[in-house]
């Protein structure tokens, strides 16, 4: 029996802009148990609503009548990047964490009452890999069944065009990759994706970096040209490759901060455990 993928609860940073009834707040004004203002009976007409003590109270001496802040569906979309780097398997495997991931959050929108879409990245957009979004779970597991079976290829240089495939709505979108490319084309991606609510997914293999031995010949190889080269591993050497990836961490926290979102590095076994830790740290 397949097990079922662990959820995690997410919240938008402000009011979600959906006309739709839904678990999240949301800017529109209706039936709803939060408070939100008064307005005329003209305005909003509903005699149960009027509020005595506001009426009384207005200079005017129109009825005043209380409105409550309705709460709204989301749509939530995963971004991912499909290049060869993604299928590093050191420590742990990057295309299985993003299969685990891309379970996970589906099963968690689709809790709420949520809609859920993916946008796979590679050198160009293939419709194979965008799912629109829905609320059907077997297309998802579909989705992630393909994705096993596929051997991720170099570049994914189409990811600044998803900003266009994603709702006009303020959307919730994490955004999963190592990041293994330049500062410029992480900037435009966030530019065109700055309508929406980011979250950046860094995902890091240790292996790549901290389990490296002190000593000894290693074999390197890109796994986007596919160009190899060995060095002779000594102390000084690893501590410059773990000062690099230290350095990279501070360059894309800078980066992101700067379009008002804070990454998650995630640098071993996915669990919805830390997803939960980052919203209800980000809702402090």
């Amino acid at each position: 029996m397949t097990t079922a993928p662990e959820t995690f609860r997410y919240r938008l940073a402000s009011p979600a802009g959906s006309v739709f009834p839904g678990a999240h707040p949301g800017q529109m004004v209706s039936s709803g148990q939060l408070f939100k203002r008064h307005e005329p009976l003209i305005a909003a007409p509903d005699p149960r609503r009027i509020d005595l003590r506001a009426s009384v109270l207005d200079p005017f001496g129109s009825y005043q009548v209380r409105v409550y802040q309705q709460k709204s569906t989301l749509d939530v979309y995963l971004i991912a990047d499909l290049s060869a780097s993604m299928s590093f398997s050191g420590s742990l495997n990057k295309q299985q964490i993003l299969i685990d991931f891309l379970l996970s959050a589906a099963s968690s929108a689709f809790s709420y009452g949520d809609s859920f879409g993916f946008i796979g990245c590679g050198r160009q957009l293939e419709q194979r890999w965008l799912l629109p979004g829905c609320r059907q779970m077997g297309r998802v597991r579909a989705l992630a069944k393909n994705l096993e079976n596929h051997v991720l290829a170099q570049g994914c240089e189409s990811l600044p065009q998803t900003a266009r495939l994603l709702p006009a709505s303020r959307a919730l979108v994490f955004l999963l990759s190592d990041f293994h490319f330049g500062t410029d084309r992480l900037k435009t991606l966030m530019h065109g994706l700055s309508r929406h609510d980011v979250i950046p997914l860094v995902l890091w293999d240790s292996a790549e970096y901290l389990d490296l031995p002190p000593w000894g010949l290693i074999r390197f190889q890109d796994m986007e040209n596919g160009a190899t080269r060995t060095l002779f591993m000594r102390p000084a050497l690893k501590q410059k490759i773990v000062r690099a990836f230290e350095q990279r961490r501070r360059q894309l926290q800078q980066a992101f901060r700067a379009f008002g979102a804070e990454p998650l590095f995630i640098d071993g076994r996915y669990k919805a455990e830390h997803i939960d830790h980052y919203f209800q740290q980000r809702a402090a």
